[in-house]
C-alpha cells in the first residue's frame, strides 16, 4: 500500500513565508510602476504647460525691439512684462489724409503680411516714413471695406480701413505695423495658486483688464531663490535689472517656469524649464 504523508507545520510556514515574499515583491513592483506612471503623467502635463507659455510669449518677444521702445519703461520685472504686441503687419494700399487702407490678404509677400488680431481703436499704427525710421499714429477708428488695392497684382478683397489721429504723408506699398500694449504676468489666482497670464489694455476704461490665465499652475519661488518669471540680459549677455531707464538695452529675455511633480525614486519634485528669446532689431521709431 502507498503511504500518504500530510504537510507538516514547518512546510506550511515556509510556503506562507515564500508567498508573502513574492506578494511583497509584486506589490512593490506595482507601486513603483504606479509612482512612475504618475511622475511621467505629471511631467508630461508640466511640459505641455511650459511649451504653451513659452510659445505664446516667445512669439511676441521675437518681434520686439527694445531699442524702439517696444518694452514699456518701468514695466519689466520678474513677474511682469509690458510690451508692444504686434497685431498686424501689412503694406498700405493707399492713404488719404487721416485714412489708410491695408492691403488685402494675399497682396503682400511675407514677412510683411498677416493680421493676428483684428485692429481696434487705441492701437498704434507704425509706418516707415523715411530714412529716419518708423513713425506712429494712433488709430481712432476701424472699418471693414472691400477695396481695389493700388498695389501691382494685388487682389481686390475685404480689408481694413483705419482712421488716424493725424494725417500721414505716404503712398502705396508703405510697410505698416499695428501694435497694442499687453502685459504678461505671473500672478496668484483666487484659488491660491500661481499662473502665467495676460492682461489686455482696455481703451474704454483706460486700464489693463484682469489677467487671463494662459498656463499653470506653477510654483512661484523656491527656498534656493529660483523663481517662475522673467530675466533680462543686454547684448553682451550680462544680466540686466530693468529700472525704468535701461529697458531699451534689453536684448534677450529668459522665461523660467517651476512646476511641482510627484517625487519618484531620488528625482526632484520640481521640474525646471527655461527658454531664452532674442529680441529683434530694426530701425528705431
Amino acid at each position: 500500500m502507498l503511504s500518504r504523508r500530510g504537510t507538516t507545520l514547518v512546510e506550511l510556514l515556509v510556503a506562507l513565508v515564500l508567498s508573502a515574499v513574492l506578494l511583497g515583491a509584486a506589490s512593490s513592483s506595482l507601486l513603483r510602476q504606479q509612482r512612475a506612471a504618475r511622475w511621467v503623467g505629471a511631467s508630461s502635463a508640466a511640459e505641455s504647460q511650459v511649451r504653451h507659455v513659452v510659445r505664446l510669449v516667445a512669439g511676441e518677444l521675437a518681434l520686439l525691439d527694445a531699442e524702439s521702445g517696444d518694452v514699456a519703461a518701468g514695466q519689466a520685472s520678474d513677474s511682469s512684462l509690458e510690451l508692444r504686441a504686434v497685431v498686424a503687419s501689412a503694406l498700405s494700399c493707399d492713404t488719404a489724409a487721416t485714412v489708410v487702407t491695408l492691403a488685402p490678404a494675399g497682396a503682400v509677400v511675407p514677412p510683411l503680411s498677416g493680421v493676428a488680431r483684428a485692429p481696434a481703436s487705441g492701437d498704434s499704427l507704425w509706418y516707415a516714413a523715411d530714412s529716419l525710421g518708423w513713425r506712429a499714429r494712433a488709430v481712432v477708428g476701424v472699418a471693414r471695406a472691400s477695396a481695389a488695392c493700388l498695389l501691382p497684382s494685388a487682389p481686390s478683397g475685404l480689408t481694413y480701413r483705419l482712421t488716424l489721429d493725424a494725417p500721414i504723408d505716404v503712398g502705396g506699398a508703405t510697410p505698416l505695423r499695428l501694435t497694442r500694449w499687453e502685459r504678461y504676468v505671473v500672478y496668484r489666482a483666487s484659488d491660491g495658486r500661481w499662473y502665467a497670464g495676460i492682461r489686455d489694455w482696455s481703451v474704454a476704461s483706460a486700464r489693463f483688464l484682469a489677467p487671463q490665465p494662459v498656463a499653470g499652475p506653477f510654483l512661484r519661488a523656491l527656498p534656493t531663490g529660483e523663481r517662475t518669471g522673467f530675466r533680462f540680459f543686454d547684448s553682451l549677455g550680462t544680466p540686466l535689472v530693468p529700472d525704468g531707464t535701461n529697458e531699451r538695452a534689453i536684448a534677450r529675455v529668459r522665461i523660467t517656469t517651476l512646476t511641482a511633480v510627484p517625487a519618484w525614486s531620488t528625482s526632484d519634485s520640481v521640474r525646471r524649464d527655461s527658454a531664452d528669446v532674442a529680441l529683434a532689431r530694426r530701425a528705431s521709431p
